[in-house]
Parts: structure tokens; C-alpha cells; sequence
């Protein structure tokens, strides 16, 4: 228990040296974030795919947090800076990403869907047509719906299910081996004194 307390309070505390984003947050760009001379440094096809991003109506979500400069020592979590570039992704759910682009955390910050999970985007809610009251199936002339029954006619499938057991007229093709067995003779014992 107390492992998993320090896990969770070593990733808030880390949330902080690293310019306040964690790896799987949610980037939300800040409303004038067009204005900003970070944004203005990018490319015109960094720029058509942020705002192919914003249209998609997808999450936007921080997959990479890298330092501007080299680390003097690589691989000592001591040593990074707080002056990060983020990768953001497009969120397509089921853990696919697309749309990879290194931005500065200027444009944005992260949004917290607190208290859980964030909400599932229109984007990916089907509209559909759910039919609470079910309807009788109308009677239909369609061939997938007709059985030979033997009398070489096609006639309507039974498709209604049965309410009771069927009996079987059945008769055994050998006497049956309880009569040999020792449980039979234990049996014709017990009657002798009824």
C-alpha cells in the first residue's frame, strides 16, 4: 500500500518539474494560442495539421515530454529541465494515435476530467436508430424462409420455438445391463420383505 502511495505522489510531484504535463494527458490549446510567436515559428504544415486536429473533435493527448537541450548525464531523471517540448497526438481511441507534432507547452495546458475518464468525443458516438419497443416481425415471402420438407414443395419454416418436451417413441435395441448388475439383486432382496 504505502509503494503504491509513493508512486502516485512521485508522478503528482513529477507533473510539476516537467512543465506541468504528464505523458496521457489531455493538451487543450489555449484560445489565443494563434497568437503566440511559438505558433507563429511553425511551419505552415505543422499549422494545417493542428487545425485538422481542432476539427477532428478528437482528443488531443501528450505522448512525449523531451528537453529542449541534451541532458549532461542521459538517463538521470535529476538532471532533466523544466524547458520541455511536448509531442501531442491525436487521440483515435483504442490506443491508436495519429498526427504527431512537438509543440511548446505555451499553446495549451492539461485538462483533468475529474472525476474519472474522459468523456467519449461525438466525433466517435454512433447515431443510431434503437428501437426500445420491439415490433411484431411482419410476415415476409423470402426464400431463405422456406424449408423442403421432403415432398419436394417449399413450404414456410417453423421458426416459432417448441413450449414442451417431445417424446420420442423409442425402443431398446438390447436388454439393459442394470438387470445384470449387482444393484438388481440388492433390489429383489428389499422386496422380499415389503
Amino acid at each position: 500500500m504505502a509503494n503504491k502511495y509513493l508512486t502516485l505522489v512521485e508522478n503528482y510531484l513529477r507533473r510539476f518539474e516537467r512543465g506541468g504535463f504528464q505523458i496521457g494527458d489531455i493538451f487543450k490549446f489555449n484560445k489565443n494560442f494563434k497568437s503566440s510567436d511559438d505558433y507563429k515559428e511553425l511551419g505552415q504544415n505543422l499549422k494545417d495539421a493542428i487545425d485538422d486536429m481542432l476539427d477532428s473533435g478528437l482528443h488531443i493527448r501528450v505522448v512525449g515530454i523531451n528537453d529542449t537541450t541534451g541532458q549532461r548525464y542521459p538517463g538521470a531523471p535529476e538532471t532533466a529541465s523544466s524547458d520541455v517540448e511536448l509531442t501531442i497526438a491525436l487521440d483515435n481511441t483504442g490506443g491508436r494515435f495519429s498526427h504527431y507534432i512537438k509543440v511548446s507547452p505555451s499553446l495549451g495546458q492539461p485538462e483533468s476530467p475529474y472525476p474519472g475518464l474522459a468523456a467519449i468525443p461525438d466525433s466517435v458516438k454512433r447515431k443510431s436508430n434503437i428501437n426500445i419497443k420491439p415490433k411484431k416481425l411482419e410476415k415476409q415471402d423470402n426464400i431463405s424462409r422456406k424449408t423442403d420438407r421432403g415432398d419436394g414443395k417449399l413450404s414456410d419454416t417453423n421458426l416459432s420455438l417448441p413450449t414442451a418436451n417431445t417424446t420420442l417413441p423409442s425402443k431398446s435395441a438390447s436388454p439393459s445391463s442394470a438387470v445384470n448388475a449387482q444393484t438388481h439383486e440388492y433390489l429383489k432382496g428389499l422386496q422380499k420383505y415389503k
